[in-house]
């Protein structure tokens, strides 16, 4: 135990600091998942313009099959 006195306002100093420094660290993790998010939704868009491209060469490969029957 220390022999100063602690006052409400060294406290209050205290549980503010404890604030900005949570405050600091939860926007730091939430932009951090918001790149995360962003990187994967890009990764999701890109396979479906994929599936497209094939979705269309299916469809121009039964055209050409059903025209040879």
């Amino acid at each position: 135990m220390s022999n100063e006195s602690v006052t409400d306002e060294i406290i209050l100093e205290g549980f503010k600091g404890l604030k900005e420094t949570m405050e600091h660290g939860f926007d730091a993790v939430e932009a951090r998942l918001g790149k995360r998010i962003m990187e994967l939704e890009h990764r999701v868009m890109k396979r479906f313009d994929h599936i497209d491209d094939r979705l269309d060469n299916h469809e121009r490969r039964l055209t050409t099959l059903e025209t040879k029957r």
